[in-house]
């Protein structure tokens, strides 16, 4: 089994929206706030969606935005991979692997020293896939909720 993988355009909304929904089972977004998002992404550099096909039939996405870092000397970027999905009928057959092995490949041809990734703590599959793939854990995630009119407590 081989996949095609290739760069998502505008064209490929509705197919992202559905492939979206059928990672967690849920209602799919509606095309035209799918539409706002997808301007939003196209203003961002370096970032990309991609979708993967297994005879010519489409069985994944996952997203990539190379970033620009000063940390470490003699590297430029670091990946941050998201929005990893694989159709419900063909998991367990290898078509994440060969997904996350080509974002994993285009990420080094990007010049990243690194690729990271946040996977939900329940998503204990998940884990485990990421991990027989070379990924470890690094540190601890954190996040914080914010509206627009977030201020910081002192």
């Amino acid at each position: 089994m081989s996949l095609d993988i290739r760069v998502a355009s505008r064209d490929d909304l509705p197919l992202l929206v559905q492939l979206y929904a059928q990672m967690d089972g849920e209602l799919p977004l509606p095309i035209n706030s799918a539409a706002e998002i997808w301007n939003a992404i196209a203003q961002v550099p370096n970032y990309y969606i991609y979708l993967a096909f297994q005879n010519q039939e489409p069985v994944g996405t996952f997203s990539l935005l190379y970033v620009p870092t000063m940390m470490h000397r003699g590297y430029h970027k670091f990946a941050v991979l998201d929005a990893v999905t694989v159709i419900p009928t063909v998991r367990g057959q290898g078509v994440g692997t060969q997904m996350m092995k080509a974002a994993l490949k285009l990420s080094a041809e990007a010049g990243c020293y690194k690729v990271t990734l946040s996977s939900n703590l329940k998503r204990h599959r998940a884990h485990q896939f990421y991990q027989a793939l070379g990924f470890e854990q690094h540190g601890w995630s954190f996040k914080c909720v914010v509206q627009p009119s977030y201020q910081i407590n002192n």
